[in-house]
C-alpha cells in the first residue's frame, strides 16, 4: 500500500472500496489486493466526501451483499503478499550498521516519561470539578502539547527497544540452533532501515513484522526444546528403572532449567544436548554392567547345582532374560536376572546348612580363589589384561573371610569360566620368556 495513500481510502475495507468505486463508475476489475483497490481510487481522485455519499447511498451497513468473509479473505492475501516479498539485501553495509547501532544507542538512553502528564490530566480534571474552566483550558492544552512531543520521542524509543530485542533473539537462536531462517535476518535489515529513513508507517509496518516473525521463532524454539526436554526426563526415568545411575544427566537438567529461567537461549540448548549425551553413556555402562551379570548368575546357578541343590529356575529362566536384553527390554531383565540369583542363592545357602558339607564346600573355594589369585597374578607379571580377573578374586577373598561362602563360590566360579583359556595363554608366555620349554608330541599323565 503506497505511503501517500489517502487516510479516508485506507480506513475502508475492500468490499467498501469496490462499493466506492462502482458508485463512480471505477474500474477495479483486476485489483486483487487492497492496496490496488486503494491506489486505482486515490488515482482516480476520490474525495472523502464521496466516499461518505456513496456508503450512504448503497446503505452499506444494512446490505446483504456485504460479504465479511471477502475482507477477511483480502487481509490474508495481503498478510501473503508481505511474506512473499524477499528483500534483496539481507545485511546491512558495515558503515550504515554502525550508523544504526549508534542511532538506537541512543535513543534507548532517552526513555520518555509520562508522569508528568498524567500529573497535569489530573489537576485539569480537578480543575473542570471546581467549575475552573479558564485554568482547566490552560493546564490540559499544556499537558496535551507535551503529550504529542513525548508520544514522538516514544515511538523513537519503542521502535530501538523491539529492535535491539528481536536482533538480540535472533542472535541467541542463531547461538542455539546453528543457524536461523534468513527471513529473521532479512526482516531486521528492512526494520533498521526503516528507523533510519523510513515514513512513520513504513517503520510500524516493518516492526510489527519484525516482532511478530521474532516472537513466532522463538515462541518455536522453546515449545521444540521443551518438549525435548520433557522427553529427555521420561527416557532418564525409564534409564532409572534398570538400575542406571543418572545423577551426572539430572544435574546437567538441573542447570539447564536455570539458563532457561534467565532466558538464556543458547546455555539452556547446549546443556540439554550436553544432558542427553550423558544419560546415553549412563544407559551404555548400565547395559554393559547388566550384560556382565549374566555370567555371575550363572556361577550362581552351577554353583548351587554342584553342591546338590535342586532349583526352580535354570538354563530356560536365563534365556528369557537373555531374549529380554536383546530387546532392550532392560528392566525385565535385571528383574529376571535378579529374581534366579536370589532363588539359586537361597537354594545355595539352606543346601549348606550341614556343617559337614559346608566345611568341604569352604575348602573347594578357598583353594579354587587361591589358585585363581595365583595364576591371574603371573599372567599380569607377564603383562596380560587380567585386571577384572584380580578384582573379583579380590571380591570372593573378601566375601570368604566375611564367611558369605555363597557368594565367594558365584564369584569365584564366575572367574573361572570366564578365563578358562587363560592357562593356554600362559603356556604360550612361559615357553616364550623360556620359563618352560615345548615338548612335541609329548602327552600329559591323563592321556597316557
Amino acid at each position: 500500500m503506497p505511503d501517500d495513500a489517502p487516510r479516508h481510502l485506507e480506513s475502508l475495507t475492500v468490499n467498501k472500496l469496490k462499493i466506492v468505486a462502482a458508485r463512480h463508475g471505477i474500474d477495479v476489475g483486476t485489483c486483487k489486493y487492497k492496496k490496488d483497490f486503494v491506489g486505482r481510487l486515490s488515482a482516480a481522485g476520490i474525495t472523502e466526501s464521496q466516499v461518505e455519499d456513496a456508503l450512504t447511498s448503497a446503505e452499506v451497513t444494512n446490505s446483504p451483499a456485504v460479504d465479511k468473509t471477502e475482507d477477511i479473505a483480502a487481509a490474508r492475501r495481503d498478510i501473503e503478499l508481505i511474506a512473499e516479498k524477499v528483500p534483496s539485501v539481507r545485511v546491512l553495509p558495515a558503515e550504515e550498521e554502525e550508523e544504526v547501532e549508534r542511532n538506537i544507542d541512543r535513543a534507548l538512553l532517552v526513555r520518555p516519561s509520562f508522569f508528568e502528564i498524567d500529573s497535569q490530566a489530573e489537576a485539569a480534571w480537578n480543575h473542570m470539578i471546581m467549575a475552573d474552566y479558564h485554568d482547566a483550558l490552560k493546564v490540559n492544552n499544556d499537558a496535551r502539547s507535551k503529550m504529542l512531543d513525548r508520544f514522538s520521542s516514544f515511538q523513537i524509543f519503542s521502535c530501538a527497544l523491539s529492535i535491539r530485542a528481536a536482533e538480540s533473539i535472533i542472535v541467541s537462536l542463531e547461538q542455539a540452533q546453528g543457524k536461523v531462517d534468513p527471513s529473521l535476518k532479512t526482516i531486521l535489515v528492512e526494520a533498521k532501515r526503516a528507523f533510519i529513513d523510513g515514513s512513520p508507517k513504513h517503520r510500524e509496518q516493518t516492526l510489527e513484522e519484525l516482532e511478530a516473525t521474532t516472537s513466532k521463532a522463538y515462541e518455536s524454539f522453546f515449545e521444540g526444546s521443551t518438549q525435548a526436554e520433557a522427553q529427555l526426563r521420561a527416557m532418564l526415568a525409564d534409564y532409572e528403572s534398570f538400575g542406571t545411575q543418572t545423577q551426572e544427566p539430572r544435574r546437567l537438567l538441573e542447570i539447564a532449567e536455570q539458563a532457561k529461567q534467565s532466558f538464556n537461549v543458547a546455555e539452556y540448548a547446549k546443556l540439554l544436548e550436553e544432558a542427553h549425551r550423558a544419560g546415553a553413556t549412563a544407559k551404555e555402562v548400565r547395559t554393559a554392567e547388566i550384560e556382565k551379570s549374566f555370567g555371575i548368575v550363572r556361577s550362581a546357578v552351577h554353583e548351587a547345582r554342584d553342591v546338590g541343590a535342586i532349583l526352580s529356575v535354570g538354563d530356560d529362566d536365563l534365556a528369557h532374560a537373555r531374549a529380554a536384553f536383546d530387546q532392550q527390554a532392560f528392566k525385565r531383565a535385571t528383574d529376571l536376572l535378579a529374581s534366579i540369583e536370589r532363588t539359586a542363592d537361597q537354594a545355595h545357602l539352606e543346601k549348606i546348612m550341614d556343617n559337614d558339607v559346608r566345611c568341604r564346600h569352604v575348602n573347594r573355594v578357598t583353594e579354587t580363589i587361591a589358585g585363581l589369585e595365583k595364576t591371574l597374578q603371573e599372567a599380569a607379571s607377564y603383562g596380560m589384561d587380567v585386571e577384572e580377573g584380580l578384582l573379583f578374586v579380590t571380591r570372593a577373598k573378601g566375601a570368604l573371610s566375611n564367611r558369605d561362602i555363597v557368594n565367594a563360590a558365584k564369584l569365584a566360579r564366575h572367574v573361572k569360566d570366564q578365563t578358562h583359556t587363560l592357562e593356554t595363554d600362559l603356556d604360550k608366555e612361559r615357553i616364550n620368556r623360556g620359563i618352560a620349554k615345548k615338548v612335541d608330541e609329548a602327552k600329559c599323565g591323563k592321556c597316557g
